[in-house]
């Protein structure tokens, strides 16, 4: 029962609201003004015509004023028109024709009707759709049934290519498409790299647990000379040839030795870096550098340095100038590490400069085997790499080279006023009082921070000149932490001429600084 009233029903409400669409896009026909104005916007309605009578009969003298007007129909009962236009002419027909006094009616299919009637016909052919308003589309597009009905018929071949014909909706079609398609290659590729990421970490793991028995077997069994002379079956039966043939099995072996030999000393070291030039894995750090990638190439330069492959120093000394920074960086490193005379020539033509982290690193391995090792440093000072010369003249202070005063001092004149400061450092630090006058000099500079170095140094190997500089230079009035640095240097000088200095220099600064000084708690500070 359900389902028959909901077949009678569905398609009375779909009537009913076209109806209803219909009935709203109707105009009021049924006042006589608006029916009037309608009918002029209209022009034309067919079957339907107005005609306007003239009472007296008389024609002679009305026809010139008819043709005037373009009436299309001259008839005994009046002027006919069948277009609606004309109705706007009849005021002014009416005022021409005074003596004729015109009316006007309509006819319907030539019969006379009334205005009931004309209004009647007009909205029946509206509401059957046989005419269509001025001004409104042909169909409205909220009744599709009566939009497919009136558009003609065309086979569904011809639509067979429409998403080609219309090369918008291709565009946007082959968007979607390519879109999807990536989505989806995307997810492919995520699975394939995910799986093979685990296959990868559990394989590592097997690995692990195949190698941490044998080699630890192997450090505590077998001598440093027995390790040396291991034959191929013997290896063999240690490591499968098979698993040592596989690239995953050599990296895992190599981290293995290499994390042993950072905890071990004395004969263990020895032991694991044999065993490591036994199993030829040396060959593979080589084939590290050869790499195009760059973090495979500083990988082979790590494991070079560990295990003391000095034989590789030709191929490692081909990347101290590398572009990459961690490569050059650890090429240099291990350089200094292994190299059996620490000759930093390598290091003047870096074209690259040298960062602080840099500088650190290498004074770190330089001051740690530079006393076992002959130190060729000299052609640093000669490096047209401004950041090379400087770190020069840093190793001299920090290490204490006291047999290159005597170099710098010839280098000092002509150099920047940033390579005067370190310069100052290292005679502060190295007490190089012969250099007094050319600290002195640099305390006149208009540079502060050269003029700031030289205040400091003045008072480690300043002379009596250096005295009399500091007291004008103190009495200019210059700034506050630069004032505090001369008195300071003018105090370590000389103490009977700082305190008749500031007896006579009462301002409130030169005071505070010198109660500063004076207070033993804060004598450091």
């Amino acid at each position: 029962m359900r389902k028959v009233l909901f077949f009678i029903l569905v398609p009375l409400f779909f009537v009913g609201t076209s109806n209803a669409i219909g009935q709203q896009n109707q105009p009021d026909l049924t006042d006589s003004v608006a029916f009037h104005d309608f009918l002029i916007k209209q022009n034309e309605v067919p079957g339907l015509s107005v005609r306007f009578i003239l009472e007296n009969k008389i024609l002679t003298d009305s026809i010139p004023a008819a043709s005037l007007f373009g009436f299309t129909e001259l008839t005994s009962g009046g002027l006919v028109s069948s277009a609606f236009s004309q109705l706007n002419q009849f005021t002014k027909l009416r005022d021409t024709l005074k003596l004729l006094n015109p009316k006007w009616e309509f006819l319907i299919f030539s019969q006379p009707s009334s205005l009931t009637a004309s209004q009647e016909y007009v909205a029946n052919l509206l509401r059957n759709g046989d005419i269509q308003i001025v001004g409104q589309s042909n169909l409205s597009s909220n009744d599709l049934i009566l939009l497919a009905s009136k558009l003609p018929y065309k086979p569904l071949a011809q639509y067979k290519f429409q998403v080609i014909s219309d090369y918008k909706l291709f565009v946007v079609t082959v968007i979607i498409v390519f879109f999807f398609v990536m989505a989806l290659l995307m997810i492919l590729f995520m699975l394939v790299f995910k799986a093979k990421k685990n296959k990868r970490e559990q394989l590592t793991k097997d690995y692990e647990f195949l190698i941490v028995g044998p080699l630890t077997n192997l450090l505590f069994e077998k001598e440093l000379d027995e390790i040396k002379k291991l034959s191929d079956a013997e290896i063999n039966d240690i490591f499968p040839a098979t698993l040592l043939s596989k690239a995953l099995f050599q990296h895992v072996l190599i981290d293995k030795i290499i994390g042993l030999n950072k905890k071990m000393k004395g004969d263990f070291k020895n032991k694991l870096k044999a065993l490591y030039q036994r199993l030829e894995l040396n060959k593979v750090s080589l084939g590290n550098l050869k790499s195009k990638q760059w973090d495979r190439v500083a990988t082979g330069l790590v494991q070079i340095n560990e295990m003391d492959l000095i034989e590789a120093l030709s191929e490692v000394k081909k990347f101290t100038n590398s572009p990459n920074f961690y490569v050059r960086s650890q090429a240099v490193g291990t350089l200094l590490n292994l190299s059996d005379k620490m000759d930093l020539v390598f290091l003047k033509d870096q074209t690259y400069p040298l960062s602080a982290w840099q500088q650190m690193n290498y004074l770190r391995i330089i001051k740690f085997l530079y006393q076992s090792k002959e130190l060729h440093m000299k052609s640093l000072f000669e490096s047209e790499n401004q950041s090379v010369r400087l770190f020069g003249y840093k190793l001299v202070r920090l290490i204490g080279l006291v047999d290159f005063l005597e170099d710098l001092g010839k280098l000092a004149p002509n150099a920047s006023d940033e390579e005067k400061i370190e310069i100052i450092k290292t005679y502060e630090v190295l007490g190089a009082h012969m250099q007094a006058d050319f600290v002195n000099d640099c305390l006149l500079s208009e540079n502060p921070k050269l003029q700031q170095a030289a205040a400091q140094a003045i008072g480690e190997i300043g002379n009596k000149e250096s005295v009399t500089i500091l007291e004008n230079l103190l009495k200019s009035q210059p700034e506050f932490r630069l004032k505090m640095i001369l008195l300071k240097s003018l105090q370590n000088l000389d103490s009977n001429q700082f305190e008749k200095f500031t007896s006579i220099q009462m301002d409130f600064d030169t005071q505070r600084i010198k109660r500063h000084l004076l207070d033993p708690l804060l004598r450091h500070v």
